[in-house]
C-alpha cells in the first residue's frame, strides 16, 4: 500500500522568502523550510518589450535601473522618465520604464538591429559584437589597501539576510576604499545581484571610482561588463574568475581580486605600475 503526503507551501512573504513543507526522505512526518523567491520579470521601455529576467522580487527597483545601465540603455537615473512595476501573479511581474525620447530613439535603433541577427546562440558578426562591446578604459586606480581582506568573507556574510535564513542566494556589498560597508544586495541570480547594487548607486548618484564591489560568486565576463559601464574601480569575487574575464579586467583597467577559502587573494588585475601588495588572510597567517 502506498502513502500518499500532501505537502503545502508558499506561505506569502514581502521579503523574498516562501515557506514550503517537504518530508525528509527518512521520516513520515512534514517539515518547512524557508526559500528564496524566483520570479519572471518581463521589463519593456516605453510600452517595447526587451527582455524577461528571473529575479528575487526585492529591491526591484534599483534592478531596474541596474540592468538598464548594464545594457547601456541608460547612463544616468534621470533619463527613466518614470516607471511601474506590476505583480501580474505569484510567479510573474512586469515593469515599463519610460525613457526619454532621445533615449528611446536610440533603443528602438538596438532592438532592430537584434532582430537582423540570424540563427541561434551567439551567431553572427551583429550578435558577437553585442556579447563583447566595446567598452571605456577605467582610470587607473591603486588596489585596495591588504588590510581591507582580512575577515572580508565573514563582512560579506554578515551582510546577508536573506542568505542567512534561506541559503541559496547570491550578494554584492559595495566598500569605500576605508572597508566601510555602504550597501549589500541580493539576488537568486548574480548578475541580478550586481545590478541591484548598481542601480543603488546610480540612483544615490555615487561615484564608484576608488570603491570596491564584494561578491559571492565566481567572476563571468558579464560581471567584469557591468562593473567597467558603472565605473568600478576593484571588484572582488569569492570564487574563481574566467580566463575571459581577466583578460577583460585587464583590457579595461578594472581590479580584478579573488579572495579563496583558502590562502592570499590573488590579483589577476592591477594597475600596470602598481606593486602588489602583501595581503594575507588569517588562514595563510595560520599555515605560516
Amino acid at each position: 500500500m502506498t502513502t500518499v503526503f500532501e505537502l503545502h507551501g508558499n506561505t506569502p512573504s514581502p521579503d523574498g522568502i516562501a515557506r514550503y513543507e517537504f518530508l525528509p526522505l527518512t521520516q513520515p512526518i512534514a517539515d518547512s523550510a524557508e526559500l528564496i523567491k524566483e520570479v519572471a520579470l518581463a521589463i519593456s521601455y516605453n510600452g517595447l518589450s526587451h527582455s524577461v529576467m528571473m529575479v528575487t522580487p526585492v529591491d526591484m527597483d534599483d534592478f531596474l535601473f541596474g540592468f538598464s545601465r548594464s545594457e547601456g540603455i541608460i547612463e544616468r537615473a534621470d533619463e527613466v522618465r518614470d516607471w511601474d512595476i506590476t505583480q501580474v501573479d505569484d510567479q510573474r511581474w512586469h515593469a515599463d520604464l519610460t525613457l526619454s525620447p532621445r533615449l528611446l530613439s536610440r533603443f528602438k535603433q538596438g532592438r532592430q538591429r537584434l532582430r537582423g541577427a540570424t540563427g541561434c546562440g551567439l551567431c553572427g558578426i551583429d550578435s558577437l559584437q553585442e556579447a563583447l562591446p566595446d567598452l571605456p578604459h577605467l582610470r587607473l586606480c591603486p588596489l585596495p589597501p591588504a588590510e581591507l581582506f582580512p575577515g572580508l568573507r565573514d563582512r560579506l556574510q554578515q551582510h546577508q539576510p536573506l542568505g542567512n535564513r534561506a541559503g541559496a542566494i547570491h550578494a554584492a556589498m559595495l566598500l569605500d576604499r576605508a572597508g566601510n560597508v555602504l550597501v549589500s544586495r541580493e539576488d537568486i541570480g548574480r548578475h541580478n545581484a550586481l545590478d541591484k547594487l548598481l542601480g543603488h548607486a546610480l540612483r544615490q548618484r555615487l561615484e564608484l571610482y576608488d570603491h570596491i564591489v564584494v561578491m559571492s560568486s565566481r567572476c563571468s565576463m558579464e560581471l567584469i561588463q557591468k562593473a567597467v559601464r558603472a565605473g568600478v574601480s576593484t571588484l572582488v569575487n569569492l570564487a574563481s574568475p574566467s580566463q575571459l574575464a581577466v583578460d577583460l579586467a585587464r583590457r579595461h583597467g578594472l581590479n580584478l581580486i579573488h579572495l579563496p577559502r583558502q590562502g592570499s587573494p590573488r590579483v589577476y588585475a592591477s594597475p600596470p605600475a602598481t606593486s602588489h601588495p602583501e595581503v594575507h588572510s588569517p588562514s595563510a597567517q595560520q599555515a605560516g
